[in-house]
């Protein structure tokens, strides 16, 4: 007599059911990594952003200058501005000044200023030649921020204004700050600056 060999349906049946355990396993842990990396990504490219941006703050604010000798003259005015502002609990400076531009030796009027877009403040910059009356442009930095602060040292305090055209100088320290939302959790970045000594052009 010949003895089949086979499996029994409970067998099969178990079998089943822990192939379905493992898959459902696998699969949870996939979507798992799935959504921590997706995740990761975005808060990483929030990280380079930010820091991005501060580190070209950084360095025009280093490239700034003022003449003490321009305000009575329109076209070629100098200045270093900070404005406090506060949107709804959250700050949002403006910040301007005439500055060199890192790519090449002109020199431009730069802003910095938040625009609020649905219940979202995004951080722009504007630059036009200082020199020349002529259009500039209006690129947006970043979008989706929790603030922009701008403060500089002052007396030993750090405060919110600044008009070189009152105390006739630029500050001598300036600190920048971004703050951004990481998944519920906020996030400030500080960047520090000092405008390059020297004659003042």
């Amino acid at each position: 007599m010949i003895k089949k060999n086979g499996f029994t349906l409970i067998e099969v049946l178990i079998s089943l059911t822990l192939l379905s355990v493992v898959l459902g396993a696998v699969y949870g842990s996939f979507f798992t990594v799935q959504r921590a990396v997706s995740r990761f990504d975005d808060v990483s490219l929030k990280y380079h952003e930010a820091r991005s941006a501060l580190d070209i703050i950084r360095r025009e604010i280093e490239g700034s200058f003022f003449d003490e000798n321009s305000n009575g003259n329109t076209k070629n005015r100098t200045f270093f501005k900070i404005i406090d502002k506060d949107n709804f609990g959250k700050s949002t400076s403006i910040m301007n000044f005439t500055a060199y531009s890192f790519k090449g030796f002109s020199s431009n009027s730069i802003s910095y200023f938040v625009r609020e877009n649905n219940g979202r403040l995004d951080l722009f910059k504007t630059a036009s030649p200082a020199a020349i009356d002529i259009p500039g442009y209006t690129i947006d930095v970043m979008e989706g921020i929790e603030s922009f602060s701008v403060e500089t040292l002052f007396n030993n305090k750090w405060v919110k204004t600044w008009d070189s055209t009152d105390i006739e100088k630029r500050p001598d320290t300036v600190k920048v700050s971004i703050e951004f939302n990481d998944n519920g959790k906020i996030i400030k970045l500080t960047e520090y600056a000092r405008p390059m000594s020297g004659r003042r052009l």
